[in-house]
């Protein structure tokens, strides 16, 4: 079950979160990737181990990327 929460509801959510708190947000892109980072680093130290700390990059990453997109195509 973990396995499918990393792979693939996770990035769903990440994807998600980052559109929406782009639009609610605004022009500020960096918020959304900014609360990725706080909500998946207490996830890990609260519900995984320390190792989960490798997809809680990939998934700031991937918010960095949407919003980034975002704020290009809203342009």
């Amino acid at each position: 079950m973990e396995f499918l929460l990393v792979l693939f509801i996770f990035p769903i959510i990440v994807l998600v979160a980052s559109i929406i708190g782009f639009f609610l947000v605004g022009r500020r892109w960096f918020v959304m990737p900014l609360f990725t980072f706080v909500v998946f680093t207490i996830l890990t130290f609260t519900v995984f181990n320390e190792s989960f700390f490798i997809w809680v990059i990939v998934y700031i990453i991937l918010s960095v990327i949407v919003s980034l997109l975002m704020k290009f195509i809203k342009k």
